[in-house]
């Protein structure tokens, strides 16, 4: 089965739900504002008040959001449908998938100002890099959508 996205507008409690510590089948997160970015554990609290954009995530699906006025526009991206108030966004039918990645600032980077935390990240060394799908159409290459999968240090990944 290939990845559905879908859409819908939750209120906090909604999205909550979702949010809801341990995530154990989205143990990534990646939150959001103006002026800053943080990495929770799986097993931290989200306080959705604090950030105006997310998202978790893991090999099954991502789930992102942003606040807009007291509701919060989401898209969940996974293999299974998960019903409403999420509606099916159609993908057109020549896309294919291809999972390349993305580094994420070194820890000690300073042009950020400050020393990032990335609890969700499993331990290890090297460079931390996210994996993510993309869903790109077949005739032009053009990239229709995609999706994070999970975050690995470069000693981890032989082919890189």
């Amino acid at each position: 089965m290939t990845d559905l996205i879908q859409i819908a507008d939750l209120t906090a409690e909604q999205l909550m739900t979702w949010l809801e510590p341990p995530r154990i089948e989205a143990r990534f997160a990646i939150l959001e504002r103006v002026d800053a970015i943080d990495f929770p554990a799986s097993d931290e609290a989200i306080a959705l008040e604090m950030w105006s954009r997310g998202r978790i995530f893991g090999e099954s699906f991502e789930l992102r959001w942003e606040c807009r006025g007291d509701m919060y526009h989401t898209r969940f991206t996974g293999e299974r449908e998960v019903g409403p108030p999420f509606t099916v966004w159609p993908m057109p039918a020549d896309t294919e998938t291809c999972d390349p990645g993305c580094y994420l600032w070194g820890r000690a980077e300073m042009r950020i100002g400050r020393q990032l935390e990335y609890r969700a990240a499993p331990k290890g060394k090297g460079r931390l890099r996210l994996t993510r799908r993309e869903f790109r159409r077949q005739s032009d290459g053009a990239l229709m959508a995609e999706r994070l999968t999970g975050m690995e240090w470069e000693a981890e990944n032989e082919s890189l």
